[in-house]
């Protein structure tokens, strides 16, 4: 299975309340222990005019140099360093999926929340749009994003609605947390349902696995392990039903240790090769 990482995207060394900076290089060191084959494919980090197909031009370049808060609130040279990588992977993997149909994983985390021009909730640049708007530039007509990130992708929404994307299926789990808190049994029908009308309706998946809905992660309580696992399961089990490609981001996960985060992202990626439509490439070993 293809995972499109370069040691650029994580930024060692800072210590949010978000483990996201730091969480690429861990998850692809995880999935390595897994036992499957993994080949970890190299990317072109996005430039600022790919940026500013998304957000505003002002927004993108007072970031970038530094005049502006990132999603984490400051101006830290490590963050700003890595988000042109952190988008890039999630624009290669996107793209790879929709020209293979093959599941394509990016280990990457903080988009949702960011929206035309503006960042927040530990999202500088939302790459969930810039994939989705790259991939449809590519030649896909309808693009699918199933938000299971805990909060839901006001940013998401905040950038279709500005550009006015009519071509984009939006899920957000966020808007579902009442009737998952009230009756999961019943959360997981009405889930079930949606992302197969989503994969009916659309050419590609973008699937934002988070791992905040963790019963057990401070900004979630929601869903168990097991709960988490059939989530990933209906979603991929959809897809490959109407073989539509899914590209995979990770989202939010807050538990302590990072350990707990990464057992749930382990989980989706057994789900995710255990549907890959299309098999997957070589050992990188």
């Amino acid at each position: 299975m293809k995972v499109f990482y370069r040691e650029e995207q994580s930024a060692v060394g800072t210590s949010y309340f978000s483990p996201s900076p730091r969480k690429p290089a861990l998850a692809v060191e995880s999935w390595r222990k897994l036992g499957h084959q993994i080949q970890i494919v190299s990317f072109d980090p996005v430039t600022r005019d790919q940026l500013k197909q998304v957000h505003d031009p002002d927004y993108v370049d007072g970031v970038l140099d530094g005049r502006l808060n990132n999603g984490f609130g400051d101006q830290d040279p490590r963050i700003i360093k890595v988000l042109p990588y952190v988008s890039g992977s999630m624009v290669a993997a996107t793209l790879n999926a929709y020209r293979t149909g093959e599941t394509s994983i990016s280990p990457t985390s903080g988009a949702n929340h960011a929206g035309f021009g503006f960042g927040g909730g530990f999202c500088t640049f939302n790459f969930l749009a810039l994939a989705a708007w790259e991939t449809h530039q590519a030649g896909v007509k309808r693009v699918g994003i199933a938000d299971c990130d805990m909060h839901r992708g006001n940013g998401t929404d905040n950038i279709t609605q500005t550009l006015g994307w009519d071509w984009v299926d939006h899920y957000s789990f966020g808007s579902d947390i009442t009737l998952a808190r009230t009756d999961v049994a019943q959360w997981k029908d009405s889930f079930t349902k949606r992302m197969e009308e989503m994969a009916a309706g659309v050419d590609i998946i973008i699937y934002n696995a988070g791992a905040d809905p963790h019963i057990g992660d401070p900004l979630g309580g929601v869903l168990s392990t097991e709960d988490m696992e059939h989530r990933d399961r209906i979603l991929f089990a959809a897809a490959a039903d109407r073989n539509v490609p899914v590209a995979v981001s990770l989202a939010g996960g807050y538990q302590d240790p990072i350990d707990r985060v990464l057992e749930i992202h382990d989980n989706m990626f057994k789900m995710a090769w255990m549907h890959d439509p299309v098999g997957n490439g070589p050992d990188e070993r």
